[in-house]
């Protein structure tokens, strides 16, 4: 009798795990990663200066839609964590003109111009061929407010010991912009 039940439960395992679990993926999955970036401001002359590194973490809502997306630097830059706008289908997000609340400190903050493109780096240790990510960002407690943009770029993070915090150095750096003018700001707290 007990062989009979071992034979029995043992089926019973096999067959669950002959099963195959279709995981999907997230509505953001296109735009969602964990990314080692370089953080580039100005020198002072309306030119691009590396300022150092950072990494970034983007991710689905709870809403999991595609139209928006959460951006953190995990307070390693300058305390950035906002729901931006999104677009999954065309590898971009952020929006020109839109204030966006920073979760950490309630203060606004301006990402437009990012964009994900597959295959747009080399890991600067592997030498892997990885995503990059790219992006404007300008904050509302600078010294004078949305007085200068950054620009950010950077690598989907592969886990190699080779590349782990290593920034890319010699990315090419678009023309240096105006900040745009807020045309959506925050919305005003009820008292």
């Amino acid at each position: 009798m007990k062989k009979i039940i071992a034979i029995i439960a043992f089926s019973l395992v096999a067959l669950v795990s002959c099963n195959k679990f279709q995981v999907e993926n997230t509505a953001t999955v296109n735009l969602a990663g964990n990314w080692v970036c370089t953080v580039y401001g100005d020198d002072g002359n309306g030119n691009w200066a590396i300022l150092g590194g950072a990494e970034f973490l983007t991710y689905n809502t709870v809403a999991n839609v595609p139209t928006e997306i959460w951006i953190t630097d995990q307070k390693g830059f300058w305390q950035t964590f906002c729901k931006i706008d999104a677009n999954n289908g065309a590898f971009s997000f952020g929006k020109e003109g839109k204030e966006y609340l920073d979760n950490y400190n309630g203060v606004g903050q301006m990402i437009w111009g990012g964009k994900v493109t597959n295959g747009g780096a080399k890991a600067p240790g592997t030498k892997s061929t990885v995503d990059k990510i790219e992006f404007f960002i300008a904050f509302s407690d600078d010294n004078t407010p949305y007085c200068s943009p950054y620009y950010v770029a950077g690598y989907r993070r592969t886990g190699f010991p080779e590349d782990e915090e290593e920034i890319i150095t010699d990315f090419e750096t678009p023309a240096f912009p105006t900040v745009p003018a807020v045309t959506e700001p925050l919305p005003t707290p009820a008292p």
